[in-house]
């Protein structure tokens, strides 16, 4: 009967101290959080490897505080793609970034908590040159007195809109003085900032300035290519190319116009992607998609 009680005894005692002290205020419990990352874009299979290379997480209590903060690293990602957590009795909500780098800044803090180039912060409206391809995820769970394994799922969603500009003869093209022009080009009217309900800014808006690259396959075109936080269909958003120096605009194209001509699918659409040539032909400014042969002359 003495071995019994003594076996019963340490069975309870690794029970209890393993989330727990022995009171009956269990406020400093934890219990066991198992979280599991998932992204399946536009299909059914899962391809968050693919896509996210690192996530920042928080966690915000009922009252809105955080409650934690954890980052994951890709080598932590391919080693287990979720994560273990203890946490108190309550109710959590959990918010995850995927692949916040160099081009995004996090403000963690609040109602106002927001995602958004380094340049929304800092108050640089010319800074802008495009976000990271971020993802997100919120989850909410609720973590029992009973102190029962809480599992779930934070299932991720594409934040940002992929844009593939190639611009074909603009390196050849010529000011009126007959020199060799230099041209700036600017994405205007694009949303600053996505909040922590995954909901873009529609009234501070900002330009985006790409960094112009080499075409690798043509020496007379540029390459574009760049992020945007999600933007709607109907949203009037415009490719605008000028003069670098003086600042004169010399063509104007409408991406909604663009969108619409083409069908492009950008709403309910994960994976996102807006790719269009723009292509000068001495004076005469042609669109077209890319890697499309068919031409609409005029359009602009």
């Amino acid at each position: 009967m003495e071995l019994k009680y003594t076996i019963l005894s340490l069975i309870a005692a690794v029970l209890l101290t393993g989330s727990c002290s022995i009171r009956d205020d269990r406020s400093d419990c934890t219990c066991d959080i198992i979280l599991d990352f998932l992204y399946t874009g536009d299909g059914v299979d899962d391809i968050f490897a693919d896509k996210i290379d690192k996530v920042n997480m928080y966690i915000y209590a009922a009252d809105n505080s955080i409650a934690g903060e954890y980052v994951f690293d890709k080598e932590a990602l391919t080693a287990e793609q979720g994560t273990h957590l203890h946490l108190s009795p309550g109710e959590y909500r959990i918010v995850c970034w995927g692949n916040v780098f160099e081009n995004t800044t996090v403000d963690k803090e609040g109602s106002d908590a927001r995602v958004a180039e380094p340049a929304h912060f800092s108050g640089d409206e010319d800074g802008f040159s495009g976000t990271d391809a971020l993802y997100w995820s919120s989850l909410e769970i609720t973590v029992p007195e009973t102190l029962q394994d809480v599992t779930g799922t934070c299932v991720f969603e594409c934040s940002h809109i992929d844009m593939q500009v190639r611009l074909v003869g603009f390196k050849d093209a010529m000011t009126i003085e007959g020199g060799k022009a230099s041209i700036n080009v600017s994405h205007t009217n694009c949303p600053e900032f996505t909040d922590f309900a995954h909901s873009p800014s529609k009234d501070e808006r900002c330009d985006i300035v790409p960094q112009l690259l080499d075409d690798p396959d043509d020496e007379s075109s540029w390459i574009l290519s760049y992020n945007t936080l999600r933007f709607t269909e109907d949203e009037q958003t415009s490719i605008v190319i000028s003069d670098a120096e003086s600042g004169n605009v010399w063509h104007t194209i409408s991406v909604k116009d663009f969108i619409d001509r083409y069908g492009v699918t950008v709403d309910g659409q994960q994976e996102a992607c807006v790719s269009m040539q723009i292509i000068l032909r001495g004076t005469e400014v042609t669109i077209i998609q890319w890697n499309v042969e068919e031409v609409f002359p005029g359009f602009d």
